[in-house]
């Protein structure tokens, strides 16, 4: 029986990540503006539709969790929600001069329904291609590596093509999304092992194993007489599925904090475009370079996040880079008009902190799925990730929700706007509207989720017990 090194595996498996984050931007930071704004949906409808969307694809996460556990398989169900993303993607990048609202909810429906499909096993696949602490992190850092590169093409594209316009921006991306997503998906779904499938047919990585060794051996983790026993299939199951997750502590302190630092990232990303036309009064171009510088950064400060929490721990780490984000918002009401350099240091401190957002978390939720493999004695890895993937779908609702209805309301648009892009003297009440929203929530919000992490107790030595443990129980 062949043997598969991992270092190629955890490559193969972050290859998709790259095509799965171009569309982030567009998605989250310039399609609300896009239709809202640009296309003349509104605001406030525009806010209300993301909001529904969200919700009605929130719910989706763990049945897609729940159902890739019963059914002992990943690889069917990232490929068929790769698919059904992309058709999405396609139309939803390519809208019609005045789209209605009927249209957006249906195809922003379909994108983020093949997104869940695409992302809940495909983030619980990575927790199983390894049990190591230090392994985990690499691969957490590799698939959000992947995921920032994507991204920083997203913001590079545009720029080194001279793509300004908005609608023409979120076409060239679409596309480039979807031809990356082929080459992705197709190299996943050859040359990584459907773990589930493969844990049944006696197919694991050595997790005895060092971390520098550490190989796919023709040997279980989980020997046949000792895997936790699963409640049989069926969607009335669920609840048994879920039962004893709410008196997992570390569980729902981790589950919380990110849905709060979430929402403080999600209400910056949503009104990253408005801010920029009318709270600075900048180009479109000038938005392309600060997207790209703000993720740039975060790509080249991961390593050192992910160095860090191995170090001293992740939650410590990420606490840290919350704490350096905060700082950085706090100058964001003394920017005045036209103050780009001003607005593209806070880009870069805020782009480092980003870093550490995506990479040290999604670690952090492997290890507490250890711990609830060990206090509950099952195997509910994608359940675990769907409601983290629900709870971060929640935060950006809640992010759409709160704050395009609210400048709609009172009065941002593009009508009160000058030649420029500026806002009118009069509608200052707008601009603070605006400069709350974008800067001084987000900082109580991470203030919050930094209080919520403090000394949060699973960190490195904490982790190599608990994986002792484990081992015992196996064997």
């Amino acid at each position: 029986m062949s043997t598969h090194p991992l270092r190629r595996i955890i490559l193969c498996y972050a290859a998709p990540a790259l095509a799965a984050a171009i569309p982030t931007i567009p998605a989250h930071i310039l399609l609300p503006s896009l239709y809202g704004d640009t296309l003349g949906l509104g605001l406030t409808l525009t806010g209300i539709l993301f909001f529904i969307i969200r919700l009605i694809d929130m719910f989706t996460d763990p049945l897609v969790g729940y159902a890739s556990d019963r059914m002992k398989m990943r690889k069917p169900w990232v490929v068929a929600g790769a698919f059904l993303a992309g058709i999405g993607i396609w139309f939803l990048f390519n809208p019609p001069a005045a789209p209605s609202g009927w249209y957006l909810f249906g195809w922003a429906s379909l994108l983020f329904i093949g997104w869940t499909m695409f992302q809940v096993p495909y983030l619980a696949w990575g927790a199983e291609l390894s049990r190591d602490y230090h392994q985990r992190g690499i691969i957490s850092a590799l698939r959000e590596g992947a995921g920032l590169v994507g991204i920083l093409l997203a913001g590079i594209i545009p720029v080194a093509m001279g793509v300004n316009a908005p609608l023409a921006q979120t076409a060239l991306l679409g596309n480039v999304t979807l031809v990356a997503g082929a080459i992705g998906v197709l190299v996943l779904a050859l040359f990584v092992p459907d773990i589930l499938r493969s844990i049944s047919a006696r197919w694991t990585i050595d997790a005895s194993a060092s971390h520098q060794q550490s190989a796919f051996r023709d040997r279980a983790v989980w020997p046949r007489e000792n895997q936790p026993v699963l409640p049989k299939w069926g969607i009335g199951r669920l609840r048994d599925g879920c039962k004893g997750l709410w008196q997992n502590r570390l569980f729902v302190r981790l589950l919380v904090a990110w849905l709060i630092n979430g929402l403080a990232n999600g209400l910056p990303a949503v009104c990253f475009p408005l801010f920029i036309r009318y709270g600075l009064g900048l180009a479109p171009a000038d938005q392309n370079v600060l997207i790209l510088l703000y993720f740039a950064v975060a790509v080249l400060a991961m390593p050192v996040w992910v160095m860090l929490g191995g170090r001293y721990g992740r939650p410590v780490i990420w606490c840290w880079a919350m704490v350096l984000a905060i700082i950085a918002f706090a100058f964001v009401p003394l920017l005045g008009q036209g103050d780009f350099a001003g607005f593209a240091v806070i880009c870069v401190v805020t782009g480092a902190a980003l870093g550490a957002d995506l990479a040290l978390p999604p670690a952090i939720q492997a290890d507490v799925d250890d711990w609830d493999r060990y206090r509950f004695g099952q195997a509910r890895t994608g359940l675990l990730f769907a409601l983290w993937n629900m709870t971060n779908k929640l935060a950006l609702a809640l992010a759409a929700g709160i704050a395009l209805p609210i400048l709609g309301m009172v009065g941002l648009t593009g009508q009160d706007s000058g030649q420029n892009g500026a806002l009118m003297p009069e509608n200052d009440t707008a601009k603070l509207v605006l400069v709350v929203i974008y800067a001084v929530l987000p900082i109580v919000l991470k203030i919050m989720a930094v209080a919520m992490m403090w000394q949060f107790p699973l960190g490195l030595r904490h982790q190599l017990a608990l994986r002792r443990r484990l081992a015992r129980r196996m064997f």
